[in-house]
């Protein structure tokens, strides 16, 4: 049976400090919205984004091995990935991708498969993604489809990825 990973958010990060740019480690008013405590012992995957006027830039995609409280806000993510993102405009948001719970240990291939799909779209969106690995763009395009510039699109290219239940622009 196939893993199956439902999404949640985007959930608003409330901030401190005087400047109102600081992520408290472990981000415990986060966990405090009722919908996102639900969340809190579940495993999967997770995009830490900036919602601004023109939508979202994803800045770091992650997986849990435990769940998502314990790292989510971990500090070395805070420090390393999200801190510096705060310096711009826009207000920092987190993306839950939750696996569906079942019997048997935590299917960790499926969360891993899930991370390098969403790190590979994310890389594509914000080429200054601050994941380090799974960040390699592929060196292919498929105009129109896939990396495929800007431009007008050909009929051709939007029926095929109609066909193959791509969406969005290339």
């Amino acid at each position: 049976m196939a893993a199956i990973f439902r999404v949640h958010g985007p959930f608003k990060i409330p901030r401190k400090g005087k400047t109102n740019r600081r992520i408290e480690p472990g981000c415990p008013d986060f966990w405090k919205n009722p919908k996102v405590g639900l969340l809190a012992k579940e495993c999967g995957c997770y995009l830490f984004a900036i919602r601004a006027a023109k939508g979202y830039r994803p800045v770091y995609v992650g997986k849990t091995k435990n769940s998502f409280e314990k790292e989510c806000f971990a500090f070395h993510k805070i420090a390393a990935h999200y801190q510096s993102a705060l310096d711009g405009k826009g207000t920092p948001v987190m993306f839950l991708l939750a696996m569906g719970r079942r019997k048997g240990p935590i299917n960790k291939r499926a969360i891993g498969q899930v991370e390098s799909f969403l790190i590979q779209n994310a890389v594509a969106k914000n080429p200054r993604l601050s994941n380090v690995q799974g960040t390699k763009q592929e060196k292919w395009e498929i105009t129109g489809v896939i990396r495929g510039g800007k431009g007008k699109v050909s009929a051709a290219a939007r029926l095929f990825r109609k066909a193959m239940g791509l969406s969005g622009k290339s």
